[in-house]
């Protein structure tokens, strides 16, 4: 338990300076989106929609992690990050999110709490169908009110 707790903690922290350097320096108007609703960004990396709910732009992006996670006996394919702004570079860093995962077969995952790091929040999912899975982000941020946002991603 000791070893795995350790290894997705490295598998973080190796992620954590691409996702935040991507998230700050990423202006996603001079991106071109393709036909699965997400934005390949060279290698490993796929950009999901822009979400606003009641004033909070939410970003996030998918990294694939299924060949660090097999090494390791774990059946997770996938990082999922997502960042918070209020307003023109406000960044949003402290509250509570958890993500919901409906898989193409429509089965509905377990809220999976995600952890803040370094400005944004992330965890690690399993995306081992090929079809359109549905994120279902909720969250309780730093002004206390409650937002739900929703994107998708296709890996047909």
């Amino acid at each position: 338990m000791k070893k795995q707790l350790f290894i997705m903690m490295m598998v973080v922290l190796l992620m954590v300076p691409t996702g935040a350097m991507a998230m700050k320096a990423m202006d996603h108007s001079k991106m071109k989106m393709d036909n699965s609703s997400g934005m390949a960004m060279g290698g490993d990396m796929i950009m999901l929609q822009d979400v606003e709910v009641d004033g909070v732009k939410a970003s996030a992006h998918l990294m694939d992690t299924r060949e660090q996670m097999a090494v390791h006996g774990m059946s997770m394919t996938h990082h999922i990050m997502v960042g918070f702004m209020a307003g023109k570079g406000n960044n949003i860093e402290k509250g509570q999110v958890a993500v919901k995962v409906e898989s193409p077969d429509g089965k509905v995952s377990k809220a999976n709490k995600m952890m803040g790091m370094d400005g944004q929040f992330g965890t690690d999912v399993t995306l081992d169908q090929k079809g359109t899975y549905k994120f279902m982000i909720g969250t309780k941020l730093a002004d206390g009110k409650q937002r739900m946002f929703h994107m998708s991603f296709d890996n047909s």
